[in-house]
């Protein structure tokens, strides 16, 4: 099996009987041509500890033949490969033909890549013999044909190989990915005693919210009808866009019966804007409804947008989906219930001042990317987990500022929803949130 850095090396075996043959065998059949002389320069192996090494380059010694033609010692190519140049009137630094109109320099190696019009480079993504690495040239991907960038961000990452399986799409692998990390706290919820949130007549309930077509949803129908032997034991709700609606008919893996989408103001015929405060108040009022009270067990969000072109950005334009998704979590996940939903960058004072709005809301708070998360993006995922007794005012807070960022002009925004001061000063998270950023940020290229 090869190993990275490892050198391939050239192992002597013990041939010197046949050595002795083969040297006395060429003694009878005298060179008529030419006495060539091997002078093979090779470092001690001997003295290698490593037993490697490789052979130094084979230098070629001539001697004067019968024709008096003495071979050039400053080169590797053969004695006969040179004099069969010469004989075609070959001159060192000159073409052959006529008029030495040959080519003088080697072959280029083809740079032809995919389907670019023939001759096509593209500056920036060509090799260069003087590498200086600039690690603020995070756009020069934007050059590449979408094909090609297709096949470079699979080949980066070996968890493209599973594809979706048998699911819908990818994001069922990687809430799979996500819930066996976490020792399964969200298909097989537990109190911090160990103790099962599920009673023996009880469902489990959750919710999937920004998350069409629904793979989180149908992985964990799946799992729990795979964990009770044939039965779905679960309740799912759904909260999306209606213009980007769950796919029921595409749950293959599991029963779409078992799951309810809902789109805010009049049920079924809501749009399904997160955005929206009524439409968020509605869905609360529905999901509380229909738990009796309780709540569901967890909730999961997966949210996003196109930003093509910005992705350098990506953070700043999500600022008000991170704050909405939080908000229903805070509304309908039940006292110890958990929580996970999708963040990209978390650099500004608004992106970490939310995460810790959560941190004070829940007993723990993670922030993780999955291995079936692809590297070369800034997805992230925050898990929060036993939601905490009294959260009121945190989502009245929160429900506030996404009216006021609905209410502001274009020119005004809010900028974080914590003092800056007041971050720095929680010593404890404030240095989880640079470590996290930094570590992620290293496994990202």
């Amino acid at each position: 099996m090869l190993k990275r850095g490892h050198k391939h090396t050239l192992c002597e075996s013990d041939t010197s009987s046949e050595d002795e043959d083969s040297s006395s065998s060429s003694a009878r059949r005298p060179n008529k041509q030419s006495r060539l002389s091997i002078d093979l320069k090779s470092k001690d192996l001997s003295d290698n500890e490593d037993g490697g090494g490789g052979w130094d380059v084979i230098n070629a010694k001539e001697q004067t033949d019968e024709t008096g033609g003495v071979a050039n010692t400053n080169t590797n190519y053969s004695v006969f490969a040179q004099r069969m140049m010469k004989n075609m009137g070959y001159e060192e630094g000159k073409g052959l033909g006529k008029y030495g109109q040959g080519l003088v320099d080697p072959v280029e190696a083809s740079r032809q890549r995919g389907r670019r019009g023939l001759g096509l480079r593209l500056e920036g993504l060509e090799a260069s013999t003087n590498l200086n690495w600039d690690g603020k040239q995070e756009s020069i991907f934007d050059q590449l044909d979408g094909r090609e960038l297709q096949r470079a961000r699979s080949r980066s990452n070996p968890f493209e190989t599973l594809g979706k399986l048998f699911f819908q799409n990818r994001a069922a692998l990687k809430m799979a990915n996500m819930d066996c990390v976490f020792d399964f706290m969200f298909t097989r919820p537990k109190n911090e005693a160990g103790e099962t949130l599920i009673g023996p007549e009880d469902l489990l309930y959750f919710a999937d919210v920004c998350a069409a077509p629904g793979g989180f949803s149908e992985y964990v129908l799946w799992r729990r009808k795979t964990d009770s032997g044939g039965f779905c034991d679960a309740k799912g709700f759904g909260f999306t866009l209606r213009e980007n609606d769950f796919k029921l008919h595409d749950f293959f893996a599991a029963p779409a019966e078992f799951f309810e989408p809902h789109y805010g103001i009049n049920g079924q015929e809501g749009d399904g804007d997160v955005f929206k405060p009524s439409n968020i108040t509605n869905f609360v009022k529905f999901v509380r409804t229909t738990t009796k009270g309780k709540g569901v067990h967890f909730m999961m969000a997966d949210g996003g947008f196109s930003v093509e072109g910005q992705e350098n950005i990506q953070e700043i334009l999500s600022k008000q989906l991170y704050l909405c998704q939080c908000i229903v979590a805070l509304g309908i996940v039940r006292t110890d219930g958990h929580f996970v939903c999708k963040l990209f960058d978390v650099f500004t004072t608004f992106s970490v001042g939310l995460v810790y709005l959560m941190y004070r809301c829940f007993k723990y708070v993670c922030l993780h990317k999955p291995n079936t998360s692809r590297p070369a993006n800034s997805e992230r995922y925050i898990i929060c987990k036993w939601k905490r007794d009294d959260v009121d005012n945190v989502y009245r807070y929160l429900f506030e500022m996404n009216e006021r960022l609905i209410g502001l002009s274009s020119s005004m925004d809010v900028t974080e929803l914590v003092p800056l001061e007041h971050l720095r000063a929680e010593k404890e998270f404030f240095d989880y949130i640079c470590t996290s950023n930094d570590e992620i940020y290293v496994t990202s290229p």
